[in-house]
């Protein structure tokens, strides 16, 4: 007997009679039923078969219970089997989020085991999978015969068009437990055309992000190593800890082992990463450095917080030489030097405490290890929570420590500089500022300031050189500070200044005009025992529009600026109502009376040839030009104080569109052979990106030297990117090792299958002269 009820009745009528099977579809996470649970069941009619014991549901079906749903045509529960079938478009969407397609349907009453056709399910992450048939067992394992696994969108316009990649297999196996997912008798398929065969093949789904597992494999090349495969394994030793082990076979020189460990604990995370290779032929490489026959590297990183203020860590840099990371391609490129250091750190609402200590190994030709130091710096900065006198106080404090076995000379003028004193250095340093902003009644604004700064240092210095290189050119700054018997050396300065500035303001249709000029004045007693303390961290000067209104112009505590000083200068800022805006700034700096720090002679010349070096400076001037966010100018000039001629020109341009992206930048420097500097310095530096269309791009960067009217680097790249699949292809080549006529030349290959993992290969395919010649010792 059969009947057939409208859809009122319907869903009435199912909340009844598959009352059982949503019993068993009970289950909780863990396995256990939850009786509570309730089916809802929604259907345009019923059909009740008495004799079959069959209940249907048809036109519109969907069965909710919990955050599963199925959704069909048809839905037929037979109550003999205790079995569930969904026929025509049906979609089942689990729990976690999977969306399954097909034709048909057939679950078990728990729905741990059944077998689905024409299948294909749709991962919450837009990963697929079609099969032709697919078994699920135990209700953790799915079986896909003849399976299409791709973590690719269909195309649009044609949904049957073969996805960018797609892996085809004989069998798909998803165990849920493992998390993971196998393939045999697969191949890899790009554009639907086959590129690799796999009769094996495996990788974790889409829910993991960590699991142990053989990685990409990458190649690499160079005339010194051979041709090298690289096959890294990565091992999931813990959720907070694994290690990569990355052995390497190298045709020419034998196999290469790089292992990392990382550890994340409760309040921090450390790492350890050591590389070796014992070579075969090390005659291939050109120093004597690179010719051991032991080779390698440890690096160790690490960071802890101590409480909600206080941390501390390291970075450790170990290396068998300073050619090893660039000669074996280790640990990424741009390596100049490797720093080490340790360090306690604290950060406050108003106060910063950072005490560190550094050890630096030079990996250049020119770097000799006994001219670097091995360093001690402890910094404190506090800003008081109240007014003083109506004003804003900040305290600073510095104590460095400086060890070096030999002293740097710098012999590239005909007077050698010293960059760096052999022997110790230690000094203590303090500065306290105070200062306040008033605003007058027709908006002048006048920020009286003061400070008090003062250092204890004490040096043992190296004695004498006879001469340098056979040449007696030893500076006589450096004589007289190494035969002087002050071992401890006392200085202090305070200044008093005033600093005035008045905005005038006009608005337009187009916009808002700011002009305002601004003067500071800064009284100052000489500044003391110049040249005789070593200069280590106040060596560099550059005086533009930013360092016009500093009140000591020198980088650091080694020197402090002295006499009396007045700096003017006006901006004028357009504000345009399009959003974009338009700043210039033009100003001087003039000595008044005193010492003029910037034209007395250190150990390196701090402020000789730096425009500051005489009672009326360049002027300065810079420009920057906002016109959207897309594009951008700006300039920095210092111009001759006679006949306004560039000492200093920086010119530089940034734009960005949909479709394109880049920037040029123009420097030239003039010479200034008091500070080691005999020629003028001229380049130029452009990159540009261009996006072929929504996934293509190609991009291409390169720095022009003009003083040799050469190119220093180049690099060209092109990729392709979406939101399956990324490729890139750079070829770079690098002037400045070994000069113009001996390039170093590499190729760096990326690839990225989202889901399945990413790899990468270097090939350096330059710097083919003889090993002799690539580097001399």
């Amino acid at each position: 007997m059969a009947a057939r009820l409208g859809a009122a009745a319907a869903t009435a009528l199912l909340c009844l009679v598959f009352g059982p099977f949503s019993q068993a579809w009970a289950q909780t996470p863990g396995g256990l039923r939850d009786p509570n649970q309730q089916m809802h069941v929604n259907a345009d009619e019923l059909l009740y078969d008495d004799t079959k014991q069959t209940v249907s549901a048809v036109g519109n079906v969907r069965l909710d219970y919990g955050t599963s749903t199925v959704e069909a045509d048809r839905v037929v529960y037979n109550q003999a089997t205790a079995k569930v079938y969904a026929y025509g478009n049906v979609r089942l969407t689990e729990a976690s989020g999977n969306v399954i397609h097909a034709q048909e349907l057939e679950l078990s009453e728990d729905l741990s085991a059944g077998f689905v056709n024409s299948l294909l399910i749709e991962g919450v992450d837009k990963t697929r999978f079609a099969a032709t048939r697919a078994v699920r067992q135990g209700g953790n394992v799915t079986v896909l015969d003849n399976g299409v696994y791709t973590a690719c969108e269909p195309c649009r316009d044609n949904p049957n068009k073969p996805p960018l990649w797609q892996i085809k297999a004989a069998r798909i196996i998803h165990d849920q437990n493992n998390k993971t997912i196998y393939y045999e008798d697969a191949r890899l398929e790009f554009f639907g055309m086959p590129i690799a065969y796999l009769p094996y093949f495996q990788h974790a789904d889409s829910t993991v992000k960590r699991k142990t597992g053989f990685l990409t494999p990458s190649l690499m090349s160079s005339t010194e190593y051979g041709v090298g495969v690289r096959t890294p394994f990565f091992w999931n030793i813990a959720p907070n800890m694994d290690v990569t082990v990355a052995p390497t076979y190298l045709s020419e020189q034998g196999p290469l082992l790089d292992v990392e460990f990382r550890h994340r604990v409760m309040n921090g995370a450390y790492s350890i990463r050591a590389a070796g290779v014992f070579q075969q032929d090390p005659d291939r490489f050109g120093t004597t450095e690179q010719q051991e026959d032991w080779r390698g590297a440890v690096q160790s990183k690490g960071e802890f917080a101590i409480n909600q203020y206080w941390s501390w860590g390291w970075d450790i840099n170990v290396l068998s030489d300073r050619f090893v990371l660039d000669d074996y391609d280790l640990w990424g490129t741009g390596w100049s030097e490797a720093v080490s250091n340790i360090h306690l750190t604290g950060v406050g609402d108003r106060n910063y405490f950072d005490l560190r200590a550094y050890h630096f190994y030079g990996l250049s030709e020119d770097d000799v290890q006994e001219q670097l130091p091995i360093v001690g710096v402890w910094d404190y900065n506090y800003v008081h929570d109240k007014p003083v006198l109506g004003g804003e106080v900040r305290i600073d404090a510095n104590i460095t420590n400086l060890s070096r076995d030999e002293t740097d000379f710098d012999c590239s003028t005909s007077e050698c500089l010293v960059r760096g004193l052999g022997g110790n250095y230690s000094r203590a340093s303090a500065d306290a500022q105070w200062r306040k902003e008033f605003v007058d009644p027709i908006g002048q604004v006048w920020t009286p300031f003061a400070y008090v700064k003062g250092d204890l240092a004490w040096r043992d210095s190296d004695p004498v050189p006879s001469s340098i290189n056979g040449v007696d050119v030893v500076p006589d700054v450096y004589r007289n500070l190494v035969n002087s018997d002050e071992d401890f050396v006392f200085r202090g300065m305070a200044a008093a200044g005033l600093e005035y500035r008045y905005p005038f303001v006009a608005t337009t249709s187009w916009g808002t005009h700011v002009i305002e000029p601004i003067a500071q004045l800064i009284l100052r007693p000489d500044e003391s025992h110049i040249g005789a303390l070593p200069n280590e961290d106040a060596q560099s000067v550059f005086f533009d529009t930013t360092t016009l209104f500093q009140w000591d112009k020198f980088s650091g505590y080694d020197r402090m600026e002295g006499g009396g000083r007045a700096n003017i200068g006006a901006q004028y800022t357009f504000n345009f109502n399009s959003g974009g805006f338009f700043n210039v700034m033009f100003g001087q700096s003039y000595h008044l009376f005193g010492t003029n720090s910037f034209a007395e002679q250190d150990l390196v010349n701090a402020g000789l040839d730096s425009g500051l070096d005489k009672d009326k400076s360049d002027y300065v001037t810079g420009a920057y030009l906002q016109l959207t966010r897309q594009l951008s100018f700006s300039s920095r000039f210092r111009l001759d104080e006679d006949d306004f001629s560039p000492n200093t020109a920086e010119v530089e341009g940034r734009f960005a569109t949909n479709n394109f992206s880049g920037g040029l930048i123009y420097g030239r420097y003039d010479e200034q052979p008091r500070i080691g500097f005999d020629e003028a310095r001229e380049g130029v530096l452009g990159n540009l990106k261009v996006n072929l269309n929504d996934n293509v791009y190609v991009g291409a960067a390169a720095r022009y030297n003009l003083d040799v009217d050469k190119f220093d680097r180049t690099a060209a790249t092109i990729g392709y990117i979406d939101e399956c699949y990324a490729f890139g292809l750079t070829y770079s080549v690098d002037f400045s090792e070994n000069g113009n006529e001996d390039p170093v030349q590499k190729v760096f290959v990326r690839f990225s299958l989202r889901t399945i993992g990413e790899g990468g290969s270097s090939f350096n395919v330059g710097n083919l002269a003889s090993n002799d010649e690539t580097r001399q010792p």
